[in-house]
């Protein structure tokens, strides 16, 4: 089915439509939680979709779908347990004090204008001016004296390495905060 050079999403489409209630049914009747069972979906689907579009398809689709769904649902459970015992050994963790709250912020922001900060020069000025001092593409453009459609892909680039640094930054926090 997925085995054609060209991958066709009408055809992933198709293959959600006819696994998701399933893999939803396996996960909520082996935790009772809609939330982990609709989690476990939306996690096969997306290691699924992976797998195909990165070619990594060894098995039948059927056995793809049922291991993915396994695996995925035991890394969800082993994720609840983590927590779990987590706010059990911490519980001042989920009660975290105002103050604990404002010096997390303050940590994400200085987080964020590091990053920030790491930008190239011109993609850093052309973020800057438009987050923080509200300025438009095209008044960006003239006070640089470059094209809109540069400072739109300035900002374009920007924010994909944002998001993919910032991304791993709040993984490693989140990570960190558990153990």
């Amino acid at each position: 089915m997925f085995t054609n050079q060209r991958f066709d999403s009408r055809e992933f489409e198709r293959l959600f439509q006819q696994w998701n209630r399933k893999v939803y049914h396996y996960a909520f009747s082996k935790t009772k939680s809609t939330y982990i069972a609709e989690e476990t979906v939306q996690r096969v689907f997306i290691k699924l979709w992976q797998n195909i579009t990165q070619k990594n398809v060894s098995s039948s689709i059927d056995s793809q779908v049922f291991t993915i769904t396994r695996t995925t649902l035991l890394d969800i459970l082993k994720e609840e347990y983590r927590r779990k015992h987590a706010m059990e050994r911490f519980p001042q963790a989920s009660h975290a004090p105002h103050g604990l709250a404002e010096l997390e912020r303050k940590e994400t922001e200085g987080k964020v204008e590091e990053l920030i900060d790491q930008l190239p020069h011109m993609r850093k000025l052309v973020f800057k001016l438009s987050r923080f001092e509200q300025l438009n593409y095209k008044e960006i453009a003239e006070r640089l004296h470059i094209s809109p459609r540069t400072v739109e892909n300035h900002i374009a680039l920007a924010l994909k390495t944002l998001r993919k640094s910032f991304s791993n930054f709040l993984i490693l926090f989140i990570l960190l905060r558990l153990l």
